[in-house]
């Protein structure tokens, strides 16, 4: 379930970065993952926000923030023409 099972490829033109950090910090996690393709990677984060939802505070701004430096990265990788696991996190190769 945690597992690449899938390889996504550069689009031409690329995703843009900064919109997917943006859509994660702003909108669940997420929604950055959902915009690059990652969508079981999105959907656990959006499911993961929710849960946090419940620590006051902090718990969801957690969940928004690695979801938006993930975005970031992966959106950076696939702008430099690598392929990226649907599955793959910010801090994997």
């Amino acid at each position: 379930m945690f597992e690449s099972t899938t390889q996504i490829q550069p689009d031409d033109p690329p995703k843009n970065a900064i919109i997917a950090a943006i859509l994660s910090l702003l909108l669940f996690g997420g929604v950055g993952q959902l915009y690059l393709g990652q969508q079981k990677k999105g959907i656990i984060l959006i499911v993961a926000w929710v849960i946090l939802w419940f620590i006051p505070c902090i718990g969801p701004l957690i969940a928004s923030i690695v979801g938006a430096v993930d975005a970031y990265i992966i959106a950076d990788k696939l702008q430099k023409g690598q392929s990226v696991g649907d599955m793959q996190w910010f801090w994997e190769n």
